[in-house]
């Protein structure tokens, strides 16, 4: 193949261009060629005033034939050592007597004939360079490694010298004397294999794992996702977040819930013929919680009465609903239910609900404070009192709210205004409707805080964050330094396995009482342990994915956000010094930056 190069070069007289541009494709080229391979043309010539004279620019061009280097083969026969040596073409390497003084010593030959070497790279003939001496000939050679997992094993394979060679079939039976009986790469191996070729660290059988299992399942004939559903769009284009109607509803007999059987995982093999067995599988209880029946197969949960699905810490339960026509006053007390609270009136000063279903308050909360591990929807205020407080695992809705404490895990949903509170949210916050306004104290979401109005003209000191909390971060550090000691002690457990199997081997399969006992013992740990890390993963995943969506928080300002707010977005923050509107902070390059709202 023809091999073109060009540059340009700068110089006054031609000999200077060829030098420069020889030295120029010397660094481009690995290939061999002389300054008359170089052809220049003047494309361009400079004239200078006074005693500076001309320079000339040139463009230099190299053609020269790639060349094949050549080759040589040491060959061992009964008449003596043989070398035979293909020359070059083109511009390819020669043969070195470096290169075949290398391979002598790779194939131990002593005693060489260097004039009969010098003579046979001269020529493509097979020249005798050397007597054969058989008493210093050697047979292939084979070692065989196998990992200690015994999962893997490697070959290391010595060609011959003068001796004999190893067949695929004679390499596999090395092999099997060493121990290996299971998962042979023979095909691949056939393929690659050279019996002339050295071989080390090849990858020549690799055990089978096993194949897990399924645990029993749980089959929810309803919707557990319901929650995040239902949001109704109304015929102003505008959506309802208020009436979300996401309650899940039961008839007598109709089937919640149904489970499947755990199916069995198949057996896996080591590299030296050991069975592993797969992970154990594991039963699941139907969730039998209230006003159920349980079907006589046991593999099917029915509603024993009409109401609401609840599905709360592993049980399901048709739960009715606990209703006060009227205040939440003295005259009834504090209530304490498990399922769902409407109240018809208002929560008057000081009065507590706590409820395991949802709280729905159809007048005003007034410094009363509710607890729930559903949904919490007041149709009016929540006027805090400086003492009031409503905590819900569920989203909250309410028209205002003022001088009180909420926290909710999922979202805050405010028609008017949040004045002078204290606010956590899970995940958003979002006063797009009525008046909008947050004010005064601090207001924080997980990942959005969507308003009308931050601040005042009066630049009240107003706090408004998004993104990771210290309560989030801390709980995500426990969670992963729990799953480092459990894993520590899994390896423990595993090295203390493999060192009482090791003892059993030895023993011809048999162990003292004790020690058998520990073994099963040990077993049995790591099957509880891989089960608690798994877990233990899974609950540190889902933390470790919070933490990275509240790196993508927004604050949202659909009208006007005041001077005197101050912005936090995970770690970053930002002080509001000059009114502006219609725009939405985020965290970009290690800043917070802005652009329009949408």
């Amino acid at each position: 193949m023809l091999i073109v190069e060009k540059v340009t070069i700068e110089a006054k007289k031609e000999d200077e261009a060829l030098e420069k541009a020889y030295e120029l494709f010397k660094e481009k080229i690995e290939e061999e060629f002389s300054k008359e391979d170089i052809s220049l043309e003047v494309v361009e010539e400079k004239k200078f005033l006074g005693l500076f004279g001309s320079k000339k620019i040139y463009q230099a061009v190299l053609e020269i034939e790639e060349g094949v280097d050549g080759t040589f083969e040491v060959k061992i026969k009964p008449g003596g050592i043989f070398l035979q040596v293909e020359p070059p073409e083109g511009n390819g390497a020669e043969v070195k007597i470096e290169m075949v003084e290398e391979v002598l010593e790779e194939k131990e030959i002593i005693d060489a004939d260097y004039a009969a070497i010098s003579e046979a790279l001269t020529t493509d003939e097979e020249i005798k360079i050397a007597e054969r001496k058989p008493e210093l000939d050697r047979d292939a050679k084979v070692e065989v490694t196998i990992r200690s997992d015994e999962m893997v094993a490697y070959l290391n394979y010595y060609p011959p010298l003068g001796g004999e060679e190893y067949t695929v079939e004679q390499v596999i039976e090395q092999a099997k004397e060493a121990g290996v009986v299971a998962g042979f790469r023979k095909e691949e191996f056939a393929a690659d294999f050279d019996p002339q070729q050295k071989y080390e660290e090849y990858l020549i059988a690799v055990g089978k794992e096993p194949i897990p299992g399924e645990d029993g399942k749980i089959n929810f004939e309803f919707d557990l996702e319901q929650k995040e559903k239902n949001v109704k769009q109304l015929d102003d284009g505008s959506v309802d977040f208020y009436n979300l109607n996401r309650i899940i509803n039961a008839e007598e007999g109709e089937v919640l819930a149904t489970k499947s059987l755990p199916v069995e995982g198949e057996p896996g093999i080591t590299v030296t013929g050991e069975e592993i067995p797969p992970e154990p599988v594991e039963d699941v209880e139907l969730p039998e919680g209230e006003n159920i029946e349980i079907s006589e197969d046991g593999l099917s949960i029915k509603a024993s009465m009409e109401g609401q699905v609840v599905y709360n810490e592993g049980t399901l339960s048709v739960l009715d609903v606990h209703t006060v026509n009227g205040d939440l006053d003295l005259s009834t007390g504090n209530i304490e239910f498990n399922g769902n609270v409407i109240v018809k009136g208002n929560v008057n000063d000081g009065l507590e609900i706590k409820a395991k279903g949802n709280v729905q308050i159809n007048g005003s909360v007034h410094g009363g404070k509710i607890e729930s591990q559903g949904k919490v929807n007041i149709a009016k205020g929540f006027i805090g009192l400086n003492k009031g407080e409503i905590n819900a695992q569920g989203s909250i809705t309410v028209k205002f709210i003022e001088n009180g404490t909420v926290k909710t895990e999922e979202n805050l949903i405010v028609k008017d205004a949040i004045m002078h509170s204290d606010i956590d949210a899970g995940e958003e916050i979002i006063l797009n409707q009525g008046k909008g306004l947050i004010v005064g104290g601090k207001v924080r979401a997980g990942r959005v805080i969507d308003a009308k109005i931050i601040g005042s003209s009066l630049a009240t000191s107003t706090e408004v964050y998004v993104g990771i909390t210290p309560e989030l971060r801390d709980r995500f550090e426990t969670k992963e330094a729990e799953y480092k000691q459990k894993q520590e002690t899994l390896d423990e457990v595993v090295k203390d396995i493999r060192v009482l199997k090791k003892k059993k081997e030895k023993l011809d399969g048999k162990l003292s009482d004790k020690k058998q006992q520990l073994l099963n013992q040990l077993t049995r740990q790591r099957f509880n342990l891989a089960g608690d890390l798994e877990k233990l993963k899974d609950e540190r995943d889902k933390l470790a994915q919070k933490l990275e969506e509240g790196k993508k928080g927004r604050i949202k300002i659909y009208d006007t956000i005041h001077s005197g707010v101050t912005l936090t977005i995970g770690t970053y923050g930002k002080k509001i010094t000059k009114s502006k509107s219609h725009l939405q902070y985020y965290v970009d390059d290690g800043a917070i930056k802005s652009t329009s709202y949408s």
